[in-house]
């Protein structure tokens, strides 16, 4: 990492990535010594780092590794080799009417019997004689999907939680990529035989687990490693400006400002709205169209905690009742062991606040989780909470309204028509993967890489011409 100082120190590359999260660190591996990552904190990962705390390990954020892209698979083998250890994803739901293995609909069988049967008649409701009319919103999209009973008992409450937002002022597309659709006989089969495991998009996972003492631990592994393909890294650099007439980028490094040039493209992970408001040249509507995107904020809450570590918890559990603080908690020690010195175990627990609201106090928020960790039985007789700190994740979860996707496409058709590519999950105001916004990350880069060859080829005769003058 060679982060540069020095008042009117001017530098210029090929192309300038803003971010050093996952998508940013993928596209410069890519292009090589053509790149300069600009990184505002003092490492790279993004979301993608993990916190110690004495022994204890945290991921800022739940994340597990899955490969629907052998591309992807390949090269994170390549980079981590024997630590990308397979995790089989356990992951539970509670709610008022039982406890059951998530994805909710497909593991009915563990609800109260009543429930059950009301979920089942619904869904059939909805299978067998649909709406022919498109979902004006989520709401109404999760209940032509699911059926009132299923919705009832635990996708309106959960994502109630989740969005903070009244249901019916988002839209009824953009949170839809990981829900998995009920297939009628396949919620039958869970009914009949509550055992029975269905296996989700993401169960087949892939967690970091390097050997014990290793400098780090968590997903933050990933990170580094795609960080060491990466040739000019530059942390502490904070983007305040892009001129998209001069092809500059104006950084904060410490209290000074350097300004640095790109010759082909700029990539940006930061934040779309951000984006837009960082570029010079960019029309005050679309400005003010962006300030209109709305996301939430998560806190992660990281919980030590002294004692036996729980088993059949699962890697994380889903909290439907509404009262409680929590969306989920998270397991830290069923991903890897190591995570925790053996006679504790760390809980990561996740909340959601909307970002236009004011903070809650963490001391506060500490208090509150501490006791609904307690009241739900989340911490096993014999167990201490013995340190417990807050990490602010901001964004977290864009949030769809139905005015959004306009000012998606183009804010994106924008800053593409100036040479700036937004990349990754906020870059592009999308939901997206760890393995997805990598794999967009390595095409960015290949796409720049193919027209920068393609132009040499073309630049190539005239300058052999002048040559032979």
């Amino acid at each position: 990492m060679h982060p540069r100082r020095g008042q009117g120190a001017r530098d210029s590359a090929d192309v300038i990535v803003i971010g050093g999260g996952l998508a940013g660190l993928a596209a410069a591996g890519e292009l090589g010594e053509r790149a300069m990552v600009l990184e505002a904190d003092s490492r790279p990962g993004g979301l993608v780092r993990s916190e110690r705390f004495g022994d204890y390990w945290f991921d800022r954020v739940i994340h597990l590794l899955y490969f629907p892209d052998p591309l992807v698979e390949q090269r994170v083998r390549a980079l981590l080799g024997d630590a990308l250890a397979p995790t089989r994803a356990e992951a539970w739901v509670e709610c008022a009417a039982g406890v059951v293995r998530y994805p909710f609909q497909m593991h009915l069988g563990g609800l109260d019997r009543e429930t059950a049967m009301r979920c089942v008649a619904d869904l059939a409701s909805v299978t067998f004689a649909p709406s022919a009319l498109r979902a004006p919103h989520f709401e109404a999209w999760l209940r032509e999907h699911f059926g009132e009973a299923m919705c009832r008992a635990f996708l309106f409450p959960y994502n109630r939680k989740v969005w903070r937002r009244p249901l019916d002022t988002l839209a009824p597309t953009g949170f839809t990529w990981t829900i998995t659709r009920p297939d009628f006989a396949e919620v039958l089969r869970g009914v009949r035989d509550p055992e029975r495991r269905f296996e989700s998009y993401n169960a087949r996972g892939f967690y970091p687990r390097p050997p014990e003492g290793a400098p780090v631990r968590g997903m933050e592994v990933l990170s580094r490693a795609l960080a060491t393909e990466v040739r000019d890294l530059r942390v502490g650099h904070r983007v305040e400006e892009i001129d998209l007439d001069a092809r500059t980028v104006t950084a904060r490094v410490g209290g000074e400002r350097v300004e640095l040039s790109y010759r082909d493209a700029c990539l940006a992970t930061a934040p779309l709205p951000v984006i837009v408001s960082m570029c010079r040249q960019a029309p005050l509507a679309l400005r003010t169209a962006c300030r209109s995107l709305v996301r939430n904020r998560v806190l992660s809450v990281a919980l030590s905690i002294r004692g036996p570590r729980p088993v059949g918890r699962g890697h994380w559990r889903y909290y439907a009742d509404e009262s409680v603080a929590f969306t989920r908690l998270i397991y830290q020690h069923e991903f890897d062991p190591d995570s925790a010195p053996a006679d504790g175990w760390g809980l990561l627990v996740e909340v959601v606040e909307r970002a236009e609201d004011p903070r809650g106090d963490d001391a506060a928020w500490i208090a509150r989780v501490s006791e609904d960790v307690r009241r739900v039985g989340a911490l096993p007789e014999g167990c201490t909470i013995v340190d417990a700190h807050v990490l602010l994740i901001d964004p977290a979860y864009v949030v769809f309204t139905p005015e959004s996707e306009a000012v998606v496409a183009s804010a994106r058709e924008f800053l593409r028509g100036r040479d700036v590519v937004p990349l990754g999950r906020y870059g592009r105001w999308e939901y997206s993967s760890m393995a997805q916004v990598m794999r967009d990350g390595y095409r960015a880069g290949e796409e720049l890489n193919a027209r920068h060859r393609a132009e040499s080829a073309a630049l190539e005769p005239a300058l052999a011409r002048r040559i032979a003058l």
